[in-house]
């Protein structure tokens, strides 16, 4: 799993490229939230067109990054969620804790 960030409008992106599975991977991601955090950009989106699986350590990753924005007054949407990806979050319930959209521009346009 490789992590990218940028910003569009004061909204963090947050790419991630590959399987979300846990480990050694997480800390960039947690990093990226937290780097957003401290410099007051609250609003994350996590693209996740380029990932095609997560497991429970995964779906415990994105709740940690839920947390810490929400924590500061923020929130975490996801953007681009694949069927295997939307499975999980809707076995676990995720889903309706999540704000989920179709595309990067849309979950931005919903901070604005």
């Amino acid at each position: 799993m490789k992590c990218s960030a940028r910003t569009i409008q004061d909204v963090v992106i947050i790419e991630i490229d590959g399987d979300i599975m846990g480990g050694a991977d997480t800390e960039k991601f947690q990093q990226l939230v937290y780097d957003a955090v401290e410099n007051d950009r609250v609003h994350i989106v996590v693209d996740l067109a380029k990932s095609t699986w997560i497991n429970s350590s995964g779906l415990g990753l994105l709740i940690t990054g839920l947390t810490t924005a929400r924590s500061s007054d923020g929130d975490l949407r996801l953007a681009n969620v694949s069927p295997r990806i939307q499975r999980p979050l809707e076995i676990t319930k995720l889903n309706t804790v999540f704000a989920i959209y179709p595309t990067v521009d849309d979950a931005v346009a919903s901070y604005l």
